[in-house]
């Protein structure tokens, strides 16, 4: 009797742990309606920053992180969407949620100039201005003295710690 009641709770919990769990499906390309390209100058250089607008396919849909890359001089952003596992998909009775989101381009290795941005299939022209140098002068002369000057001075380690054995004078006296 005790035998046949661990025997249906082992086979309750393997049954149990044999179920599969649903996956979320993999990220798939939002629906995007618009794109502008913001160009900004930080300390001398251009940074740039996709303002994508567009629509979700459902409800439960939530925009993952955005995908970037370069094809012969064609910037590419793919802008994604998931599902979450378990979400609760119902019949979508309005049009489906609009999203709005602004995405920074990487613009390093990029030279200044017309460049042409590529998202889920909307195209937007920029322009990567020329870097912005500044030059810093040494001849400026300081006004207060520093606060610590350095010394550049060798001494010899034989200098700062004679040899015990090599001067009779230098041997040290033991102690009583």
């Amino acid at each position: 009797m005790a035998s046949s009641r661990h025997f249906a709770s082992w086979l309750s919990l393997w049954v149990v742990s044999c179920q599969t769990t649903p996956y979320a499906p993999p990220p798939q390309a939002a629906l995007v309606e618009s794109v502008e390209v913001e160009v900004r100058d930080f300390q001398g250089r251009p940074e740039a920053y996709a303002l994508v607008k567009g629509r979700l396919s459902t409800g439960a849909a939530q925009l993952v992180d955005a995908r970037q890359s370069r094809t012969d001089g064609l910037l590419l952003l793919e802008v994604l969407e998931q599902t979450p596992r378990g979400a609760n998909l119902l019949a979508d009775l309005a049009e489906s949620p609009p999203f709005e989101t602004r995405i920074p381009i990487e613009l390093l290795g990029l030279d200044p100039g017309p460049q042409l941005l590529h998202v889920n299939g909307v195209e937007a022209r920029f322009e990567i201005p020329p870097l912005q140098a500044v030059l810093v002068s040494s001849s400026v002369a300081l006004q207060t003295p520093p606060g610590v000057a350095l010394i550049d001075e060798f001494i010899p380690i034989e200098d700062a710690f004679p040899r015990l054995g090599s001067d009779p004078a230098s041997a040290a006296t033991p102690l009583p």
